[in-house]
């Protein structure tokens, strides 16, 4: 075995079980997959009360270059997120949608019970089936 060929072996045993973002500025961000684990958990659970919460690793993605955040969403899902809360029928059967947006910044929609989306995303659930 060459050198090089030891090399690329202690860079692929290096970076196992870690995420490597390559940024537009030519930086590079590592994390370990529990970071990145904990932080797309931890993202969602704020992002049902309205809030973004600050993260390293969704900025490090935000500023990653397109192959880059391509790699990491296909292994980990977007940092663009979408969450529902659905009411019963006997409630009004509103949805309200919590969004995460590209730029960091939540969006909260109410649909009506009787509204198009509201009937979308109900029957989009009914279909998909209980989350856990």
């Amino acid at each position: 075995m060459g050198l090089r060929d030891e090399l690329r072996r202690l860079k692929r045993e290096a970076q196992k079980d870690r995420v490597v973002l390559r940024l537009r500025d030519g930086g590079v961000r590592v994390f370990s997959d529990l970071e990145v684990f904990k932080e797309m958990f931890l993202c969602r659970m704020d992002l049902f009360r309205g809030e973004a919460r600050p993260s390293e690793v969704f900025d490090a993605v935000r500023a990653a270059t397109p192959e880059s955040r391509a790699a990491f969403e296909g292994e980990y899902g977007s940092i663009e997120m979408v969450n529902h809360v659905i009411a019963p029928e006997y409630q009004g059967g509103w949805v309200d949608e919590y969004r995460l947006l590209g730029d960091g910044t939540v969006e909260i929609i109410r649909h009506e019970g009787d509204s198009d989306g509201a009937l979308r995303i109900r029957q989009e659930a009914q279909q998909r089936g209980p989350a856990f």
